[in-house]
């Protein structure tokens, strides 16, 4: 259970790392849309989620540990 928890959070802080890579791209060419905003609103939802839930999963697997 414990390794299972483990990989867990380590897939959630990947995830969310290539999430926030895509949030912003720098590009002062384009003009902005709102398909633009949707997604980059998408990706800040999934970069605050998987930072809860890496949040929560780091807590239980202490409280397992102790």
């Amino acid at each position: 259970m414990l390794k299972q928890l483990g990989l867990a959070a380590v897939g959630l802080a990947l995830m969310a790392n290539g999430a926030m890579a895509q949030v912003f791209p720098v590009d002062t060419a384009s003009t902005t849309t709102i398909s633009n905003v949707k997604s980059d609103i998408v990706a800040w939802g999934v970069v605050f989620i998987s930072v809860a839930l890496t949040i929560f999963a780091y807590k239980r697997i202490k409280s397992l540990v102790r």
